[in-house]
């Protein structure tokens, strides 16, 4: 371990500490964070130091960060300070960022048409956001970058265009080990996987391949006052749609979504993250109201943007509610035991473990 350094952000120590106990148990030996000072200026500039800068030159700095939503803009800054500062300043050789959450992950908006994704709509008045943070993280240099539960695809399309290597952590062994222990065995044949969208289905057939089970996507559609609804579409095109994502995910258990299929199931919603709780919760009073048997919500980020309590537990239409850790959560957000957390701090050393051994 002599050749590598690790360092962490202000996002989320806490994820750091943790992977770092699991690396070092897989290395056999310590893997302890170096100290970063962070501190700025009068003018409110940044003035973050390395002490122990002498010894980056010629090695492989991994990073650890997290875009909280409170402080994404600064946390943003700070990385980019950090990142030139190590590979420009002081040599280093390789720069790996674990980012548990990244920042700007919707904002990947298509210019035009996508033959490969004929589903989005073109929104060339709004900015590429991801891809331009990823272009600075690139000219600052950054090499890899590894990320829990993208939002899309357009993240890795941005890494192999600005020539970072991307590593997509997948969190569905966690949910799927919770589903396991939340159902009894002689009803997990009961369990589906509910996609609520077509960017949805790809984490859906992830979880469902490890459960063995199915996979019910629906076709976004939000009507009045914003509420989820099972878009309708003319039967003959139903079967053709599903039949396209069996093909395009190599998975034979893809369905339209209809009454029958939900009634006396149960069903698992795996979303890349909760943001206000809405939208999720009218999913499943919507899931409700088809008879499901009962309902499961997945999320990997826990972004609670503000009021997010009372829409995602009002009628609370889920049996459990599970989240990661890729956002740390203070008091304030806390729930008195209504949520399940699960950690991706191993997954996350385990990713690194990989990574390292294969250089």
């Amino acid at each position: 371990m002599e050749n590598i350094v690790f360092l962490c952000g202000n996002g989320n120590h806490p994820i750091a500490s943790k992977a770092l106990k699991t690396l070092s148990e897989l290395f056999g030996q310590s893997c302890k964070l170096s100290h970063i000072n962070f501190n700025k200026f009068p003018e409110g500039e940044l003035d973050n130091r390395i002490p122990k800068f002498e010894e980056i030159k010629g090695k492989t700095v991994i990073l650890f960060q997290s875009f909280n939503d409170k402080d994404f803009l600064e946390l943003i800054m700070e990385t980019i300070d950090l990142v030139w500062a190590l590979k420009h300043q002081y040599g280093a050789e390789r720069i790996i960022v674990i980012f548990s959450f990244m920042c700007n992950r919707r904002q990947d908006p298509i210019m035009e048409i996508d033959p490969d994704n004929i589903w989005k709509k073109p929104k060339p008045d709004e900015f590429q956001r991801l891809r331009m943070t990823i272009s600075l993280l690139s000219h600052c240099g950054v090499d890899e970058i590894i990320v829990p539960t993208p939002h899309s695809s357009a993240m890795e399309k941005a890494c192999k265009e600005y020539n970072i290597i991307f590593h997509e952590i997948d969190v569905s062994p966690l949910f799927a080990e919770k589903i396991t222990t939340f159902v009894h065995a002689q009803e997990l044949n009961l369990v589906n996987i509910y996609a609520p969208d077509l960017g949805s289905i790809p984490r859906a057939v992830n979880l469902a391949k490890i459960l063995g089970c199915s996979v019910l996507f629906n076709l976004k559609n939000r009507i009045i006052y914003n509420k989820t609804s099972i878009k309708e579409e003319k039967e003959e095109n139903l079967e053709e749609i599903a039949e396209s994502f069996r093909k395009k995910y190599n998975f034979p258990k893809i369905f339209y979504v209809t009454p029958k299929l939900v009634a006396g199931k149960i069903m698992a919603l795996f979303e890349d993250e909760i943001a206000s709780g809405g939208t999720a919760n009218d999913t499943g009073q919507m899931l409700k109201k088809l008879n499901s048997k009962y309902n499961f919500l997945f999320a990997t980020h826990p972004v609670f943007t503000r009021g997010w309590r009372n829409q995602l537990f009002y009628k609370n239409p889920f049996e459990k509610i599970v989240i990661t850790d890729s956002i740390e959560r203070p008091y304030e957000k806390r729930t008195g035991g209504q949520l399940v957390d699960v950690s991706i701090a191993p997954i996350i050393a385990s990713t690194i473990f990989r990574i390292l051994r294969l250089s």
